[in-house]
């Protein structure tokens, strides 16, 4: 079949060759003509010459004359082809409007900022029985003056289908084209609103594109408005057909940038222009901008940053007769990184406050370019998202008593530490899922109060130099905090010198108290503090849960304080691991006094370095007291100590409990030092390898060592001059040991009572 241009072609040669035939026709009659007149003075050449000519026009006339003939019966029957097409799609309109035949897609329209579906835009189509395309139906709706059928039908139509399906667009609006000619009369209006009361919020009409508007279709579109309460949208807005009138004269809701503004506006830069103008606009009159026909993931980039708040596209999702939950998971996931992307550029520095009892959702927070929450009181609860970080910092106020709960958050303090307490505040965390603060965690103030509890996690990631963990920084004071939790917290510092819970030094009467849970710190740097202090005193009370700690640095602390007092007391379980130069599990590593305090529970403290203890201090004054509970002290390096303080006269007393010492050191201390001698007056006290103690009873009464081979336990009352004590041990489930130290004379008498009961015979 003949193609358009072909046929163009052969409509301009069949012209020329028409002006040619007229030709030859005059150059025929002029000839017949002159041979008439001239005949008889003519010679018979002349007479032959002008016979061929003529012979040859009319064979060239003959030929054309055929060929014309042919060809215009084709152009006839071209011409009632296409008038029995134009009459077959003609009576297909007409079935489809009296049968309301009409089918409908739907396109999702998707929130810039998360992803998102927002609304679904309703297309026109028609069944494959009909064939007809959106624009043909308009074409011979206005043929048939019937555009008012077609109006009313998309009305009726889709919002009839909306609510009988409401379940898959939940609270999703609807937007719904209109013909600006044919504006539904106000009976019809009030039918829909009879019907759709229900559904209005949610439905938005779009003016589509046409001359510049009247007084008459602006009172129309008010009409609907007024009397639908609906929404409404300027459609293709810069297609040349709508312009600023069109949006001023409307009011609209909506505002959407037709595809001629969007296609490569990623390269474009009047475009980028136009498009930032119209969002400063639509932001300051509070006008939802929508960005249609985004086909590229360049240009969904863009709009995105130029602030656009939805977007339609075959990019983000193409129409369809189902209607979708969701878009494609990893274009919203782009969304959301988009954002939270450029979020952190944001200048602004917006602050929100919220109300006593308010949900604040976080990432909602961030993608409107909020960059810190101000708490002035009562209780807040922080909703995140685990998958995204949130540049967000959240201060409290000075002088209150406030509860923060934070359920699945994850943020990041951009510039300052992420959660700062107020000043004389009294601050409840409460933990509800997994909560990631990176950067830096909690900064409590000398003069503020922290309490940790819930069921959930809490994750602090402090990379800072001089940052915060939780409390304050390596060289400023802290104030009181408590961890009573059912769940976790873990710390994890590193950097130049960090501490990980505590700070510099403790404010008057602050204390660090665990209660509850599992506390999990990590310390790495050049001076590393786990638990305590760095440059001052500490108070440290660990009744229930379980401390892990593991800090690496030249100098380093896992529990207490690097200078100062410490006044540690421990019921709870320890495992602590402390590499480096200079190091000291539990206790102070440069000199220092005070008390190290376990009750029960189990404590494991090892340390490899070239100077260190591993529950106690080097130089100093520090007490440890051994009650009750497991304590095994390891320690590696040059000039290692056990438990107690090397090189200074820190006392150790051991009184209950099982005590076990492991030493590989050039030069080993395994409990107590020179200048004190370690005491004993109870306990399980098991010297690992080749080691050996020189202990004494509170009476200083020197003190040996008896291991009973099959007794599980051992309880024994000793008297000494300076009064007397009763010596209790268990047997070590874990080794397999039972070591005890008493005096020489209560030696004798064990061997001798043992003795006499092996000698007894066995009574069946």
């Amino acid at each position: 079949m003949m193609n358009k241009n072909d046929s163009n072609r052969s409509q301009v040669f069949f012209g020329v060759r028409v002006v040619l035939l007229a030709l030859a026709i005059l150059l025929l009659s002029g000839s017949i003509i002159y041979c008439y007149i001239a005949e008889h003075t003519m010679s018979l050449i002349d007479l032959g010459l002008r016979g061929a000519a003529i012979a040859c026009t009319a064979s060239v006339m003959f030929f054309e004359i055929k060929n014309y003939r042919q060809f215009y019966s084709m152009g006839v029957r071209e011409i009632y082809r296409e008038k029995d097409i134009e009459l077959d799609k003609l009576d297909k309109f007409r079935k489809l409007v009296d049968r309301n035949e009409f089918k409908y897609n739907f396109q999702p329209i998707v929130n810039a900022t998360n992803g998102e579906i927002f609304a679904y835009e309703v297309l026109m189509r028609t069944s494959d029985e009909i064939g007809l395309k959106p624009l043909e139906v308009l074409k011979y709706a206005e043929i048939s003056n019937m555009l008012y059928n077609v109006e009313r039908s998309t009305f009726f139509n889709a919002l009839k289908y909306y609510k009988d399906n409401i379940e898959k667009f939940g609270s999703k609006k609807i937007f719904i084209n209109s013909i600006p000619s044919v504006i539904l009369p106000d009976s019809e209006l009030a039918k829909l609103k009879d019907m759709y009361a229900d559904i209005s919020d949610n439905i938005v009409v779009e003016i589509l594109e046409n001359d510049d508007d009247d007084d008459d279709s602006i009172a129309a579109f008010d009409n609907l408005r007024n009397i639908l309460n609906c929404n409404i949208a300027v459609d293709d807005y810069g297609s040349g057909y709508s312009n600023d009138m069109k949006v001023l004269n409307n009011n609209p809701n909506f505002i959407k940038i037709d595809m001629s503004l969007i296609t490569s506006i990623d390269t474009d830069s009047k475009k980028q222009l136009l498009v930032s103008n119209l969002i400063k606009f639509g932001k300051k009159y509070n006008i939802k901008i929508l960005a249609e026909g985004v086909e590229t993931k360049e240009e969904l980039s863009k709009v995105i940053e130029l602030g656009v708040d939805l977007i339609q596209g075959f990019y983000t999702a193409r129409p369809s007769n189902t209607v979708v939950s969701e878009i494609d998971s990893e274009i919203s996931e782009y969304i959301i990184e988009e954002n939270v992307r450029l979020s952190k550029y944001n200048n602004e520095k917006r602050i929100y406050s919220p109300s006593d009892g308010e949900i604040v959702n976080l990432f909602n927070l961030s993608l409107q370019k909020y960059a810190g929450v101000f708490v002035s009181e009562g209780t807040v609860h922080f909703v995140g998202t685990k998958n995204h970080i949130v540049d967000m910092i959240i201060k409290a106020a000075d002088d209150a008593s406030i509860k923060l709960i934070f359920e699945n958050v994850n943020i990041k303090g951009a510039v300052e530490t992420t959660v700062q307490l107020g000043e004389n505040s009294d601050t409840e965390i409460e933990l509800i899922g997994d909560n990631t603060f990176n950067k830096e965690g909690i900064h409590v103030p000398p003069t503020a109060r922290l309490t940790i509890t819930g069921e959930g996690s809490l994750s602090v990631k402090n990379n800072r130099n001089d940052g915060c963990g939780i409390g304050s920084s390596y060289e400023k004071p802290y104030g009181s905090i408590t961890i009573n939790t059912t769940g976790s917290v873990t710390v994890d510092s590193s950097g130049d010198k960090v501490v990980c819970i505590g700070g510099g030094e403790k404010a008057s009467g602050a204390q660090i108290k665990i209660l509850g849970g599992k506390v999990n710190v990590m310390g790495r740097g050049i001076y590393a503090v786990g638990i305590g202090s760095a440059s001052g005193d500490t108070d440290i009370v660990i009744e229930r849960g379980t401390v892990i700690s593991q800090c690496i640095a030249n100098e380093a602390v896992s529990v207490g304080t690097m200078y100062g007092s410490v006044e540690i007391t421990s019921s709870g379980s320890l495992d602590l691991l402390t590499d480096g130069e200079r190091v000291t599990g539990i206790g102070v590593l440069n000199g220092g006094s005070g008390h190290i305090v376990i009750k029960s529970g189990d404590t494991s403290s090892v340390i490899h370095g070239d100077i260190g203890s591993a529950i106690g201090s080097v130089g100093g004054t520090v007490s440890v007291i051994c009650e009750g509970g497991r304590v095994h002290g390891h320690s590696e390096g040059t000039r290692v100590c056990g438990i107690g303080s090397s090189d200074a006269g820190g006392l150790v007393h051991i009184s209950g409990g099982t005590v076990t010492v492991g030493i590989k050191s050039a030069e080993p201390s395994w409990i107590g030092n020179s200048q004190n001698k370690p005491i004993i007056t109870g306990g399980n006290v098991i010297i690992e390898g080749s080691g050996t103690i020189d202990p004494v009873n509170t009476d200083n009464e020197p003190l040996v060592l008896y291991r009973m081979d099959k007794a599980a336990s051992y309880s024994e009352n000793i008297t000494t001059p300076a009064g007397s004590y009763t010596y209790r041990a268990q047997r070590d489930e874990r080794s397999g040991m039972l070591c005890v130290y008493v005096p020489e004379r209560v030696r004798e008498n064990i061997a001798q009572k043992l003795a006499l009961e092996a000698a007894q015979p066995n009574v069946q």
